[in-house]
């Protein structure tokens, strides 16, 4: 299965900062207009306690842009003494993530719809799909986080959607990497749900990936969102490791 840190730099990657600055084993990220943690939060490149005393740079790198300071502590399970030395100094804990995988076939085969549906795949983002985000995304961002990250992800992706009528009723994007695919903006729309448009997503996905080399995928799914995490579950993804972040208050 695909390696942690692996998974990590694949899915920084992926949900690409308007600005990424490698400096003392972190990637700092800052994406003016869109205040997503992920879009704006010190990620770890190495292990070790290197890192413990390399946490002024960070600091810095966020007060010159008049943001708040953020840590992602990611593998949470490979970083204890670092999450202790940032409780220490008075950050606190927000949204604990799962980050799940699976073998692509096994998500192919678990996502296999009973009553196929038609899924449109684009490999670029389409107004239409970009719409559709802003409207099923449910943040108050949206439309920044589509023009400034969705609009510059890095190819080869797939953007996904199901069409009931003039309405986009479901949609999702997978993102290839060397060997692996990342799975992202997975949205129903309320009237459209429990009618198996995320399964058909994820397979139509799934073989996607698979036709690009990628033998596994992955995601990152919230912890408190138990809906999805059932979803993921019965297609055959398993949680690899967990990340949460670390705000300065």
């Amino acid at each position: 299965m695909i390696d942690t840190w692996l998974i990590e730099r694949y899915a920084a990657d992926a949900w690409p900062a308007a600005e990424a600055l490698e400096e003392e084993g972190w990637l700092l990220r800052h994406t003016p207009g869109v205040p997503r943690r992920r879009s704006n939060s010190a990620l770890p490149l190495m292990r070790g306690e290197a890192l413990l005393t390399a946490l002024s740079p960070v600091e810095n790198f966020y007060a010159a842009r008049g943001r708040p300071v953020a840590f992602q502590v990611s593998p949470a399970e490979e970083h204890t003494a670092l999450d202790t030395l940032l409780a220490e100094r008075g950050y606190r804990r927000d949204a604990t993530t799962l980050v799940c995988v699976a073998p692509t076939t096994t998500v192919i085969t678990g996502s296999r719809p009973a009553v196929p549906l038609e899924v449109t795949v684009a490999e670029h983002p389409t107004r239409r799909w970009l719409d559709a985000y802003i409207a099923l995304d449910g943040h108050d961002n949206s439309q920044e986080a589509a023009d400034q990250v969705l609009a510059r992800i890095p190819g080869p992706a797939a953007y996904l959607s199901v069409e009931h009528g003039d309405q986009v009723a479901g949609m999702g994007l997978i993102v290839a990497s060397p060997g692996c695919a990342g799975v992202f903006c997975m949205a129903t729309h309320p009237a459209h749900r429990r009618q198996g448009i995320a399964t058909a997503i994820l397979h139509v996905g799934a073989r996607w990936a698979a036709a690009r080399g990628a033998d596994a995928l992955y995601l990152q799914v919230m912890d408190e969102n138990h809906v999805a995490r059932r979803l993921y579950d019965l297609v055959g993804f398993r949680i690899s490791h967990t990340y949460h972040y670390r705000l300065k208050p």
